[in-house]
């Protein structure tokens, strides 16, 4: 006798809807950002520009989302 399934991990109904990120009123994405120094997750705009800080330094994921 086969046992009855109880729950799936691919269940369509219980996945969660993707987050819109914005920063400034624009869409943004994460991206891999690889420095001579570091690498990093960044910020960038639907248009490929990344997201600078008020330095010119790009920020950094966390960074971007911070609040929401």
């Amino acid at each position: 006798m086969a046992k009855a399934k109880t729950a799936s991990k691919n269940n369509p109904n219980a996945r969660e809807q993707a987050k819109e990120f914005l920063y400034e009123g624009k869409k943004i994405k994460p991206v891999k950002l690889i420095t001579k120094q570091s690498t990093y997750f960044a910020a960038e705009y639907e248009s490929g520009d990344l997201v600078l800080g008020s330095n010119g330094t790009p920020l950094t994921w966390d960074k971007a989302t911070v609040g929401k």
